[in-house]
C-alpha cells in the first residue's frame, strides 16, 4: 500500500514542492548575507540563521500542508474516495500509510536544504571552516517535530475536498506560531502549536530566534517527545474520522 501510494505520487507536482520551497529558503538566505555581509559577520552560524529564519517560520510548514493536500487530492476525484473506503479493511493503516508518505517528503525537503545550504555557503558565498554538520542535525530534528503538523494536516486534507482550505487554515497557524515563539506572553502555545513547534525545532541553536534553544538533549528531547505525543493523538482521531466517514 506505501508502495502504490508513492507510485501515485511520481507524476505529480509534489516533487516540485519539496524541491522549490527548500531552495527558496536558501536562496532568500544567500542573498540576505551577502547583502548584509558586514552586520552578519559570524560565518556559517549567520547564514544557516539567514536559511532556516523564514523557512521555519513559514516555508516548511506551508511545504507539509500543500504536501499533505497533494497526497489526499487523488482521493477526492471521482469515486476514489469511495474505492479506498470499501477496500482498506483496517483504517489505521491507510492513516499511517498517508502520513508515511507525507514524512518521506518532507525527508526530501530536509535533505535538499540541507544540501543546498552546503552548497550555497562553500561555491557561492565561499564560507570560511568546514559545514557546520550541526545544522544537518537539526534538519534531522525537524523531521520529527514535523509529525504534528504532518498528521493535523493529513486529518484536514482528508476531511475537506478543498486543495486550498487547509492551506490557509496552516497559513493561519503560522502566523500565530511566530507570535507564540517570539512573544512571551503567547510562549505557552509555543510548545503545543504544530507550526510553532517546527519554527523552535528548525532555530535549535540558531542566532535568528534565541528563544527555541541550544542544540542540547535538555531542548531537544522536549520538542521531539511532544511531537510523538501530539502526533499519536491525531492519528488515532483520523482513524476515528475515516471509521465514520460515509460514501460519497
Amino acid at each position: 500500500m506505501f508502495r502504490a501510494e508513492l507510485i501515485k505520487l511520481k507524476r505529480s507536482s509534489t516533487w516540485i514542492i519539496a524541491l522549490i520551497l527548500p531552495l527558496l529558503a536558501v536562496v532568500t538566505g544567500t542573498i540576505n548575507l551577502a547583502n548584509n555581509d558586514e552586520v552578519l559577520s559570524a560565518g556559517w552560524a549567520s547564514f544557516t540563521s539567514q536559511v532556516v529564519l523564514f523557512y521555519g517560520m513559514l516555508f516548511f510548514s506551508i511545504g507539509i500542508s500543500l504536501l499533505a493536500a497533494t497526497v489526499w487530492r487523488m482521493e477526492h476525484r471521482g469515486t476514489n474516495w469511495n474505492l479506498l473506503l470499501t477496500n482498506t479493511v483496517r483504517p489505521v493503516r491507510l492513516v499511517l500509510v498517508k502520513i508515511g508518505v507525507i514524512l518521506v517528503l518532507v525527508a526530501a525537503m530536509q535533505l535538499v536544504l540541507i544540501a543546498a545550504t552546503a552548497i550555497a555557503g562553500v561555491f557561492v558565498l565561499r564560507l570560511d571552516d568546514p559545514f557546520p554538520w550541526d545544522f544537518a542535525l537539526v534538519g534531522v530534528i525537524a523531521v520529527g517535530a514535523a509529525l504534528p503538523l504532518i498528521a493535523v494536516q493529513s486529518l484536514l486534507s482528508m476531511s475537506m475536498k478543498s486543495f486550498a482550505a487547509p492551506v490557509a487554515l496552516c497559513l493561519v497557524g503560522c502566523v500565530i506560531g511566530v507570535a507564540a515563539v517570539t512573544s512571551v506572553a503567547l510562549r505557552p502555545i509555543g510548545y503545543v502549536l504544530p507550526q510553532a513547534i517546527n519554527t523552535r525545532a528548525l532555530n535549535l541553536g540558531s542566532t535568528a530566534i534565541a528563544q527555541s534553544g541550544g542544540l542540547t538533549v535538555p531542548d531537544a528531547l522536549p520538542i521531539l517527545l511532544t511531537s510523538i505525543g501530539i502526533g499519536v493523538v491525531f492519528v488515532l482521531l483520523t482513524t476515528t474520522v475515516v471509521r465514520k466517514v460515509k460514501l460519497r
